[in-house]
């Protein structure tokens, strides 16, 4: 089995007025990002590695989340993930080094909520269905495949175990 989760970033500061690229996280997706990372070291589903983007907001997400867990994370960037659209991604998923067997890209929308609902062929309905309306900031997808090899990574191929966002969470869900 492979389990691939899907991260977007923690809420950033406003575009208006700097490089898209700089842009750090808001106090509030700080602690978003927290939250998430908590839920998923309280269920024991943690990747191995995860990779983010050169956007200093998946950096710093990714660095949150690795800083939240009980065991240690490998952290690499990919300039590859900024504004990566679906296509991409999944061509990236399907590169993922064969050693992990757990892996994260932490990205951005549209690509990788897209990816997320392309991926999830079964799971609970109403997460399938939250997760195709909206994938909000510190969002986390984790798909399970019933597959030996990142290259065999496919639509509607994966079972959604679980769809987080920092909502729920202040809804007292998750």
């Amino acid at each position: 089995m492979r389990r691939l989760f899907l991260i977007r970033h923690a809420k950033a500061e406003p575009s208006v007025g700097r490089d898209d690229y700089e842009r750090a996280l808001t106090d509030r997706g700080r602690g978003d990002a927290r939250r998430v990372a908590d839920v998923l070291a309280a269920r024991d589903m943690l990747p191995e590695v995860l990779i983010h983007s050169g956007a200093l907001r998946t950096k710093q997400t990714a660095e949150i989340f690795a800083a939240e867990w009980p065991r240690r994370a490998e952290l690499a960037e990919e300039l590859g993930l900024y504004d990566a659209t679906q296509d991409m991604l999944l061509a990236r998923a399907r590169g993922l080094a064969e050693a992990h067997a757990n892996a994260a890209l932490v990205g951005h929308n549209p690509g990788i909520g897209e990816l997320a609902v392309t991926l999830a062929g079964t799971g609970a309905v109403p997460d399938l269905r939250r997760m195709a309306a909206k994938f909000p900031t510190s969002a986390v997808a984790v798909l399970d495949f019933p597959i030996e090899s990142w290259d065999d990574v496919g639509g509607n191929g994966a079972l959604l175990a679980l769809f987080v966002t920092p909502a729920e969470l202040e809804a007292g869900g998750a």
